[in-house]
C-alpha cells in the first residue's frame, strides 16, 4: 500500500498542471488549493481502501480532472431554479410563495442603489426603517400598529419576550404545544424567551374556565392557530373573541400566532379556516404574529400587529436590531402590500398565488394534454418496455401549513415506468436537469401536477421532460427500411 500511496502527486505538482494554472487566473489561489487538498485526501482514502492505485501519470491526470470538475461545480449557484410540479403551491422547500416579477424588480432596484432607508429626506432626520411596510399593514388590517422582523418564528418569539413580565407566566393550551416543520417546537421556542410556561386544559379539550382560573395581571396568554395540524373527535376550544375578553378582564396580554397570515378572503376559492388579519384584529386580540411569505405572498418576513403600546415594546426590545429586515426585503414587502391596497372590491390581488388558484381545471387539463403530446414520441418508442402516460384528475394543496383540511382540484400528467427502480431513475434525472423539475413519485408512477406550474414554464417543462425521457432505457431499435 505504501508504494501505491507514493504514486499520489504532491499538492504543488497538481497545482502546476497547465489546466490548473489556467484556473488560478480566475479563482482565489487559496480556494483552488483547498479543493485540491480535498481531492488528494479523497484519493488517498480510496487507495487505502482498495490497496492499489493506477500509474503515477494516470493518477495525476485523474486528480486534475476531478479538480477541474469540482471547481466547475462550485462555480454554479447553489440555488438552482426548480419547476414546481408537486402540486404544492407554497412549497416550503422551494421557497414558498412566488414573488410577482414587478415586486422582484423593485427588490433588485433597491439592492443596487442607495435608498431612503432610515432618513426622512424632508427634514434630514433619522426615520423609521420599516415605516413603509408598517403603514400598509395597519391600513390593510385595521391594527393600531405593526412591526416587521425576519420570519414568523422571530415575530412570535419577540411578541412573547417583549411582553412577558418577570415572575409571571406564559399560558398555553396543552393541545397547542405543537411541533411545526423540521425543528420548530413551540415549547422549546417559548423556553428561549425566559418566560415560565403554564399549560392549561388537556390535549383535546381546553375550556374558557381553564384560562380564567389562572390568568392574571402581567401574564401572557398564547393561542396558536392550528395551521398544519388538527385534533379531531371529542374536542373543545375557546373562540378567540371570548379569550380576548377573559384576558382583558384579568389584565393579561393575548398573543395569537396566526401562522400563515392573510389579507384576503380565500372562501372565494372554496377554502376555509384561515381568518384574515382584519378579522383577527376585530376579535380584540392584543397581538397577532404571522409569516409574510405564505398566504400573503410576500418575501420571507415576520409580522407583528396589535396595539401601539404592545407593538412599541417589541420595536424597542434590544434584540429587535438582530431581527430586523434588510432594505431589499423591506422593498419587496412594501411592494407586495401595495398590490393588496390597489385591489378593487371583489377582485383578487395581482400576485402569482392568486393566479395559480384562479386557473380552471379545464385549462389545466388542456395544458396536461399538450405536455402529454410532446412526450408521446419518446414514450411510444418505449411502450414495449412498459412506458406509458395518462392525464388524470388529481388534488393539489396550498402548503406551508395553510388550509390543511382543504384540497385543490388539479390535473396531473402521470408517467408510468416499467418498475419502481426505473421510476426512481426518472425522478432523479428530472431533479438533476436544468432547470430541475420536482414531481411526485408513487411506486412506478411519476406525476407532474400542473396547478403550481406557471404558464410561462410549460414549454421548458416539456423540453426537459422529453429530453429526460429520451435518456431513459427501453427504446425500440429501428430495423429494415426504418433504419435506412
Amino acid at each position: 500500500m505504501s508504494e501505491a500511496l507514493r504514486r499520489l502527486p504532491s499538492l504543488n505538482r497538481l497545482l502546476e498542471r497547465r489546466a490548473v494554472q489556467k484556473l488560478l487566473r480566475n479563482w482565489s489561489r487559496d480556494i483552488v488549493r483547498g479543493v485540491a487538498r480535498e481531492i488528494l485526501q479523497e484519493q488517498r482514502e480510496s487507495i487505502r481502501s482498495s490497496g492499489d492505485a493506477p500509474a503515477e501519470s494516470k493518477l495525476l491526470r485523474e486528480c486534475e480532472v476531478r479538480l477541474l470538475s469540482r471547481m466547475k461545480e462550485l462555480e454554479e449557484p447553489r440555488l438552482h431554479r426548480v419547476i414546481n410540479a408537486t402540486g404544492v403551491l407554497l412549497h416550503t422547500n422551494l421557497g414558498r410563495a412566488r414573488m410577482h416579477k414587478e415586486v422582484a424588480a423593485e427588490l433588485a432596484r433597491v439592492a443596487v442603489e442607495p435608498v431612503q432607508l432610515e432618513v426622512e429626506l424632508s427634514s434630514n432626520r433619522r426615520g423609521g426603517r420599516s415605516s413603509g411596510a408598517e403603514r400598509w399593514l395597519t391600513r390593510l388590517s385595521g391594527a393600531g400598529s405593526a412591526a416587521v422582523v425576519n420570519n414568523g418564528a422571530a415575530a412570535l418569539w419577540l411578541a412573547v419576550r417583549a411582553n412577558a413580565r418577570a415572575g409571571r407566566s406564559v399560558i398555553v393550551s396543552r393541545g397547542e404545544q405543537v411541533a411545526i416543520g423540521g425543528s420548530f417546537r413551540m415549547p422549546e421556542l417559548m423556553r428561549t424567551t425566559g418566560a415560565k410556561m403554564l399549560e392549561v386544559g388537556t390535549t383535546n379539550r381546553t375550556r374558557a374556565a381553564d384560562y380564567a382560573d389562572v390568568a392574571g395581571e402581567g401574564d401572557v396568554v398564547l393561542k396558536v392557530h392550528p395551521s398544519n395540524y388538527r385534533i379531531t373527535g371529542f374536542t373543545e376550544a375557546v373562540e378567540l373573541a371570548e379569550l380576548a375578553t377573559i384576558c382583558r378582564e384579568r389584565g393579561a396580554t393575548l398573543v395569537f400566532d396566526a401562522g400563515s397570515g392573510s389579507l384576503y378572503n380565500f372562501s372565494r376559492f372554496g377554502l376555509s379556516g384561515e381568518p384574515s388579519l382584519a378579522d383577527l384584529v376585530s376579535t380584540g386580540v392584543d397581538l397577532i404574529t404571522c409569516s409574510a411569505d405564505k398566504l400573503l405572498s410576500g418575501p420571507q418576513a415576520g409580522l407583528i400587529l396589535g396595539s401601539r403600546e404592545l407593538v412599541d415594546r417589541c420595536r424597542s426590545h434590544p434584540l429587535m436590531r438582530a431581527l430586523r429586515l434588510d432594505k431589499t426585503i423591506l422593498a419587496g414587502l412594501e411592494a407586495t402590500l401595495l398590490r393588496y391596497a390597489r385591489t378593487p372590491a371583489g377582485a383578487r390581488p395581482d400576485l402569482p398565488l392568486f393566479d395559480a388558484l384562479a386557473v380552471k381545471v379545464t385549462e389545466l387539463r388542456k395544458r396536461a394534454r399538450v405536455l402529454a403530446a410532446a412526450c408521446a414520441p419518446a414514450l411510444d418508442a418505449r411502450s414495449a418496455a412498459g412506458w406509458s402516460s395518462a392525464v388524470h384528475a388529481s388534488t393539489a394543496s396550498m402548503g406551508a401549513g395553510s388550509f390543511a383540511d382543504d384540497d385543490l382540484q388539479s390535473v396531473v400528467l402521470e408517467i408510468t415506468a416499467p418498475d419502481r427502480r426505473v421510476a426512481g431513475a426518472l425522478h432523479r434525472a428530472l431533479r438533476s436537469a436544468r432547470p430541475a423539475v420536482l414531481a411526485r413519485i408513487d411506486d412506478e408512477r411519476v406525476s407532474l401536477d400542473l396547478r403550481a406550474v406557471d404558464p410561462g414554464e410549460l414549454d421548458e417543462l416539456a423540453e426537459v421532460l422529453v429530453a429526460t425521457l429520451q435518456q431513459m432505457p427501453g427504446a425500440e431499435r429501428a430495423t429494415g427500411k426504418e433504419a435506412r
